[in-house]
């Protein structure tokens, strides 16, 4: 794991995009535990406390934009890393997560524009392991990022109990510790304060 001296490491954003307990809060944890010891400035946060209304296709003009896609949309601007992880349905995101990335991609500023992204997608099907990601990936480039640095899929069945905390050697053991050094190795776009 990398490690940054004193509070110089990157100001690094962990958006999980379901609000329910399981995989995605299991991984969400442990990769904040890792991050913080290696004096990352972490934030997390969840899709679930930022609700947003249905952005409607084929409108005439632009809605005013809602509170929390702001908040939402001044965070991603803030961080220089984000860790996004989310799950799978149908094959695909869920339509929480599209309508979060229209939202972010209509506010001034163009924050996705500036922090590296990481996925992680999660699937309890086998086949639809690389889809999400590969869907992720091309709306997330549609809406503006320009970095998109890797991508870890993990099955549910993976991080159920406390797996994700395993021994040190296990497959997703490392994986999480990839996904930490990836995020670490983000160059910092700010000078702390």
């Amino acid at each position: 794991m990398l490690t940054f001296p004193g509070d110089v490491g990157p100001k690094l954003l962990i958006l999980s995009t379901s609000g329910w307990p399981g995989s995605e809060t299991a991984l969400a944890g442990a990769v904040s535990a890792e991050l913080a010891a290696s004096n990352a400035d972490v934030t997390r946060i969840s899709l679930a406390d930022y609700p947003l209304p249905l952005l409607a296709p084929g409108q005439s003009s632009l809605p005013a934009l809602p509170a929390n896609a702001a908040k939402l949309s001044s965070l991603v601007a803030r961080h220089d890393g984000i860790l996004l992880l989310c799950g799978e349905r149908n094959a695909s995101l869920p339509a929480a997560v599209k309508n979060m990335i229209d939202w972010i991609a209509l506010a001034p500023g163009e924050a996705w524009s500036g922090p590296t992204i990481v996925l992680a997608t999660f699937t309890g099907d086998k086949a639809s392991q690389t889809a999400v990601g590969e869907h992720l990936r091309t709306v997330l480039t549609a809406a503006g990022v320009t970095e998109i640095s890797g991508t870890f899929v993990f099955r549910d069945s993976e991080l159920c109990g406390n797996e994700a905390a395993g021994a040190a050697d296990a497959p997703v053991s490392i994986r999480i510790r990839a996904m930490s050094d990836m995020l670490m190795r983000v160059r910092p776009r700010y000078l702390p304060a």
